[in-house]
């Protein structure tokens, strides 16, 4: 397979960054941690100022969906949600490169959030109930909805089709994936679904010194339930979260109120992060780094751990998954 990076070459890089910028950059050109895209730390030569130049993996999102998500990020910081926007040249925030859509970001540095105190758990439920409150308003989107039988359906058959897996390991994938899909689906019936982060963890989290925590990367923003953006935050199951919950909400409820029943969406929403990970490894499985980033994919240890954590969902002993 061809690699699909394979026209982004420094000086081609270089000049198309120059280009949309109108203005020359120094020879600084670091590399950030991104696996699924491109992410390059650059600096104007006249005024030292950095910026992020993010380079979108072809065919992995659509213009439309790009698009959609520099419109929403616009959209929560008019509204002083903390989040870092596009920049924008003669009205427009999405170039390209060959066939690789790029897009611009003032640097905006910060540390990593480790671990959340009480006061932390209420600021971060604040700032993802005003950003449901705007995803809410959203009633259609290009982004995928966040239900087994839509987004997992599209995973496993994305799965399924590469060669990641070992081909013993089909039958049973491809058997107990649909099972789940057949058994969690239904639980997202009553639930109501908004344009929300979808990949809310800790590492998509920023503390800027005197601005608090920002809200970054929305590469895997979606239709989901709001409960979607809360659990991979927590440090353990439900029943091992009470004191984070609590404090989550009385942040969360100061300005939407937040659907208690939805946190037995939990169960489900794991399963499918578990077939959504494969599915994002099987995406880049033809990266030149790949096998060095992840080493054990391609054995049968990672593929009878996966299945059996699927069972272990699929078969618990509350028919609901919950």
């Amino acid at each position: 397979m061809v690699n699909v990076w394979s026209g982004l070459e420094h000086d081609a890089l270089f000049s198309s960054v120059e280009g949309v910028l109108g203005a020359s950059l120094s020879g600084l050109f670091i590399q950030r941690n991104s696996y699924i895209n491109r992410v390059y730390e650059l600096e104007k030569d006249d005024n030292r100022e950095r910026l992020i130049a993010k380079f979108y993996r072809p065919g992995r999102w659509t213009r439309e969906q790009i698009l959609e998500e520099h419109a929403f990020l616009k959209e929560l910081a008019e509204k002083d949600i903390p989040v870092i926007t596009p920049m924008t040249f003669d009205n427009k925030t999405l170039f390209s490169l060959s066939s690789i859509p790029f897009a611009l970001f003032p640097k905006k540095g910060g540390r990593a959030v480790d671990e959340f105190d009480e006061e932390s758990w209420k600021n971060i439920g604040r700032h993802l109930a005003r950003l449901h409150m705007v995803g809410e308003l959203h009633k259609t989107s290009s982004r995928i909805t966040w239900r087994p039988a839509t987004a997992t359906k599209r995973h496993i058959e994305v799965l399924l089709a590469s060669s990641l897996m070992p081909p013993d390991f089909a039958k049973s994938m491809k058997n107990i994936a649909e099972l789940f899909i057949k058994k969690a689906d239904p639980l997202f019936n009553d639930a109501k679904l908004i344009l929300i982060h979808g990949d809310c963890h800790k590492g998509n989290l920023i503390s800027r010194p005197g601005e608090g925590i920002f809200l970054i990367d929305f590469d895997d923003m979606c239709m989901g339930p709001a409960v979607q953006d809360l659990w991979m935050l927590l440090p353990g199951d439900v029943e091992e979260s009470p004191l984070e919950i609590k404090w989550f909400l009385e942040g969360y409820e100061t300005f939407r109120k937040f659907d208690m029943k939805s946190l037995d969406l939990i169960p489900a929403l794991r399963g499918m992060r578990l077939i959504h990970f494969a599915s994002w490894l099987a995406v880049q499985e033809h990266d030149t780094l790949f096998d060095k980033h992840f080493p054990e994919v391609r054995t049968p240890k990672y593929w009878n751990g996966l299945i059996k954590e699927l069972q272990g969902i699929v078969y618990s002993d509350n028919e609901d998954i919950s």
